[in-house]
């Protein structure tokens, strides 16, 4: 299991667009090993938005996108990403579906109107943003006001008592391959509540930010007051 993770972690950590050796294999992992709690994402996405037009950023294989479009159908979804294979394999993933669309696109230049986006999420691709603050600036630009972006990504080195929550949610195997791939696929806990949090505070999101631990993620709840 430890040469796995090292293998997912050289190919794919610090790399904005992940290359197509790491699309494969991330689409597999995603299926077997992250399907659980991006299940629990999605869910509690449909209870916030069932209408409107979302946008998932750094989508990957589609699998967010993609569950999000079978709870909510009303939804305009666009997945977009940096990754060609990653596009390819979303869109194979989503045939059937017509509320949900993959584009190749650089979140640094969102091409969408000045407040015209319903909600924002992006679940395991902000560590690998080159340019963050830019990225968070576009969210707030596209979002309407009084909507909301959540931004997700790894959390490890977590307090105790979650790390205890976490093992009997997901069963001992499971949570120790999540660990591990987080321990370079996300921050730890401390740089949640120093550096990132001093980032969020330069950004046009600074009066209405909040940051969550949830189920080994981290949870930036981002809001566009009026």
């Amino acid at each position: 299991m430890i040469c796995l993770v090292k293998f997912i972690i050289e190919t794919q950590v610090r790399l904005e667009a992940i290359p197509t050796p790491g699309a494969i294999l991330y689409n597999a992992i995603v299926k077997k090993v992250l399907s659980k709690p991006e299940l629990q994402i999605a869910q509690e996405i449909v209870q916030k938005i069932k209408k409107g037009i979302l946008i998932d950023v750094g989508s990957g294989t589609g699998f967010l996108s993609i569950e999000i479009a079978k709870r909510a159908p009303e939804l305009e979804i666009y997945g977009i990403d940096l990754s060609r294979k990653m596009i390819e394999i979303a869109s194979g993933n989503a045939r059937g579906f017509k509320n949900v669309k993959f584009k190749l696109v650089n979140a640094v230049n969102l091409p969408f109107d000045n407040n015209s986006i319903d909600f924002i999420v992006s679940t395991g691709s902000f560590h690998h943003w080159k340019h963050p603050l830019k990225i968070f600036n576009e969210c707030y630009r596209v979002l309407k006001v009084n909507r909301e972006a959540w931004i997700y990504d790894g959390c490890y080195n977590p307090p105790n008592d979650e790390i205890v929550r976490l093992k009997r949610k997901y069963g001992f195997f499971k949570y120790c391959f999540f660990s591990q791939i987080q321990k370079l696929h996300g921050f730890k806990w401390e740089v949640y509540n120093t550096k990132i949090k001093r980032l969020l505070e330069r950004t046009k999101f600074k009066k209405n930010f909040q940051m969550i631990l949830a189920d080994g993620w981290m949870k930036l709840v981002l809001g566009k007051s009026s």
